[in-house]
């Protein structure tokens, strides 16, 4: 009778320890997704969709090594050029959606090929390339959503403009989430108008963005869990998730700008990407498109090119 009480107690005592084993471990993995993600390989290649590239490697604005694919465009002489800015935690190619990342987010295949292969056929060079602690480029001590990846995107611009084959007066950028957001900050820093068009796919404030996200995938034990990976990543140098708000530099992009926003998000909101499309001071456009979930905004570019394609043969 004494062991079976004992094992009672004992078992007792692991149920009443689960929410907060639960909440240690989640909060452990968000910690660690959000300093430095487990990098996903690549799995294809443009040649996959029938596309010469050149391997290519440049710095960032800051120093930082960062690997990437050349896609040349058809035709002789100066070409115009964008960069595609992948998201988080995907690489240069998107996410394949194998990892278990992706299957707890319960995210589709994200083929960036597929905006790049249009981007090819309207006559335009493409880069795509890995932001620092994605793929095979170099390591930072944390990511921060944008900000500091937005020194990424500008070492690609100004690789592509020092090559011969490119126009330096007709260099586009396109990025998604992560990628968004890297965008509106590297656009308000360009001082050089060295980006002439920029598309950004559902940029969004983190501060909003991981609560949302944590909801979804931990219910009640969001708040707690989201609270200990926050310490977490700070204590790692992260930087509070209000200051990594692309709405506080929102009203200093001129460049030309199109935003695209799903309006089933539930981790984005539509609302923030308005205010974002409000504050721009140059050429702008704004699309809402219906979608389930967040994923519908990425796939709907790659499903329809054709307003991405126009804006940039508008303004490059």
């Amino acid at each position: 009778m004494k062991r079976w009480w004992t094992s009672l107690f004992f078992l007792l005592l692991i149920l009443a320890m689960l929410p907060a084993l639960v909440v240690i471990g989640a909060a452990l993995f968000l910690a660690r997704m959000m300093i430095r993600p487990r990098r996903l390989p690549l799995r294809h290649t443009p040649r996959d969709v029938g596309l010469d590239y050149e391997a290519v490697h440049f710095d960032s604005d800051d120093g930082l090594y960062l690997d990437g694919w050349f896609i040349p465009a058809p035709g002789d002489g100066p070409r115009p050029a964008v960069v595609i800015a992948h998201g988080w935690p995907w690489n240069r190619a998107g996410t394949p959606a194998q990892d278990f990342f992706a299957r707890l987010t319960q995210s589709p295949p994200i083929d960036l090929l597929r905006p790049a292969q249009a981007l090819h056929q309207a006559g335009f060079h493409v880069l795509m390339f890995d932001f620092r602690n994605h793929g095979l480029s170099g390591s930072a001590p944390y990511l921060t959503f944008g900000r500091d990846e937005a020194a990424d995107l500008m070492g690609a611009v100004r690789y592509l403009r020092r090559r011969p084959d490119v126009d330096p007066a007709r260099v586009g950028v396109l990025g998604f989430s992560m990628g968004g957001n890297a965008v509106v900050f590297a656009c308000a820093r360009d001082d050089e108008q060295a980006i002439r068009a920029a598309v950004a796919v559902q940029p969004v404030r983190p501060s909003v963005f991981a609560p949302r996200f944590a909801a979804t995938l931990l219910g009640p034990l969001a708040e707690p869990t989201l609270r200990l990976a926050l310490r977490l990543y700070h204590r790692a140098g992260g930087p509070l998730l209000e200051e990594v708000d692309p709405t506080l530099v929102g009203d200093l992009v001129s460049t030309p700008i199109f935003y695209l926003q799903g309006n089933g998000d539930p981790w984005g909101t539509v609302r923030d990407v308005r205010r974002l499309y409000e504050q721009a001071t140059g050429p702008k456009q704004i699309k809402i498109v219906p979608t389930q979930d967040r994923y519908g905004g990425y796939l709907y570019l790659g499903d329809h090119p054709e307003e991405m394609v126009a804006f940039f043969q508008k303004h490059l």
